[in-house]
C-alpha cells in the first residue's frame, strides 16, 4: 500500500509494506522541518550510532552548521557554552557570515564562573568569550535574562541579540569589550553595579554597533574610551542611570543615529564628553535627543565635543 503525506509543500512517497523505512531512507523533509527542531545538538550527535543514517545525517548538518546549541538541552547552564564551543570551533570554522549560535530560551540565566580581563582585577558572574564568530539568541528582551555579564578580549564578530544583560556586581558590567568588534540588536544592558557596556582603552581597533537597545539603571549607561574605539548607537535608549547616561573619554569617538535615540532621567549628565573624544549626533539639532538630566543633558571638557551632525 503506497501513502502520500504532504509536507512543506513537497510530496513524499514512501512504501508501509517495508519495514523502517522511514529510518532507512527517511524522507528528508520530515528530519528537516519536523524532527530536528524538537531536537537538541546534543540528542543528534548521541544518534549517530543508531544506524547510518544517523552519522551521515550528522555530519552533514555539522559540516553545514545548521545545528545550534541550546542551554538548557545541549549544556546545562550558560556557564557551560565556551567548552563546548571550543571543542566544535576545532573541528569545524566558524566565520562573520556563518558563525557558531548559542539559543538562550525563555527565563533567568545564571552565570557563575569568573572573568579576568588583562592586567585588571577578577570580574565575578562574567563569562569570559573564548573564540571570535559567536551568536547568542535570546528570545527576547522581556523573555530572556542574563544575571551576569559578558568579558570579551581580542576576540571579533560576537553578536548579542534579544535578551536583558544585568551584572548586579560592585563593579559588573552587561558587557566589557577591548580590542574586540561586537555587535548588539534588541538588547538591555541595566541593573549593572558598574557601566551596562564598558570599553577602556584598547590597543587595536574596537567597534561596537548597538540597534533599538536599552542602557538602563546601572551606575553609567555606556562608557567608551580609547583613540582606537568607535561606538555606534542607532535608535537606542540611555536612561535612569545614577550617574551619566553616556560617556566618551580618552579621545574616542561615538555616533548617535535614528529618530528614537533618548537620553533622559540619568542623575548627573546625559551625554559627557572629555579628554579630546567625539560624541556626533546625525540628527537634526531640534530634534529632542537629551533631556531631563539631572546635571547637564550635554556637558564637555577637556577638549571634548557633542556635535550635531546633519548628514
Amino acid at each position: 500500500m503506497l501513502k502520500k503525506t504532504r509536507l512543506v509543500h513537497k510530496t513524499i512517497i514512501y512504501d508501509e509494506s517495508v519495514a523502517n523505512q522511514w529510518l532507512d531512507e527517511p524522507p528528508l523533509e520530515v528530519w528537516d522541518h519536523k524532527i530536528i527542531p524538537l531536537l537538541s545538538l546534543r540528542d543528534l550527535a548521541l544518534s549517530r550510532t543508531v544506524c547510518t543514517f544517523f552519522e551521515a545525517y550528522w555530519q552533514e548538518k555539522f559540516s553545514n552548521n545548521v545545528l545550534s546549541l541550546r542551554v538548557g538541552n545541549d549544556v546545562a547552564t550558560i556557564d557551560g557554552v565556551m567548552g563546548v564551543i571550543e571543542i566544535l570551533s576545532s573541528r569545524r570554522e566558524y566565520t562573520k557570515l556563518n558563525p557558531f549560535v548559542v539559543l538562550l530560551g525563555k527565563g533567568d540565566h545564571q552565570i557563575t564562573s569568573s572573568w579576568t580581563p588583562p592586567g585588571r582585577y577578577e570580574r565575578p558572574t562574567t563569562l569570559g568569550i573564548t573564540r571570535s564568530n559567536i551568536t547568542f539568541f535570546g528570545a527576547g528582551k522581556d523573555t530572556t535574562t542574563i544575571l551576569g555579564g559578558f568579558g570579551i578580549d581580542d576576540k571579533i564578530n560576537i553578536t548579542f541579540k534579544q535578551m536583558t544583560v544585568t551584572n548586579t556586581g560592585q563593579y559588573g558590567n552587561g558587557i566589557y569589550m577591548r580590542n574586540a568588534k561586537v555587535e548588539l540588536f534588541d538588547v538591555a544592558l541595566k541593573g549593572c553595579g558598574d557601566a551596562g557596556l564598558y570599553i577602556p582603552s584598547t590597543t587595536s581597533a574596537t567597534i561596537v554597533v548597538a540597534t533599538r537597545c536599552e542602557f538602563a539603571n546601572s551606575r553609567v549607561g555606556a562608557e567608551v574610551r580609547g583613540s582606537l574605539t568607535s561606538a555606534t548607537f542607532k535608535n537606542c535608549v540611555f536612561n535612569d542611570s545614577q550617574y551619566h547616561g553616556l560617556i566618551a573619554s580618552s579621545e574616542s569617538t561615538i555616533h548617535l543615529h535614528g529618530e528614537a535615540t533618548a537620553i533622559h532621567s540619568n542623575k548627573w549628565d546625559g551625554i559627557n564628553a572629555m579628554t579630546s573624544s567625539k560624541v556626533l549626533i546625525h540628527l537634526p539639532s531640534h530634534h529632542n535627543t537629551t533631556y531631563n538630566n539631572g546635571t547637564e543633558d550635554r556637558n564637555t571638557f577637556g577638549g571634548g565635543t557633542i556635535t550635531n551632525v546633519e548628514n
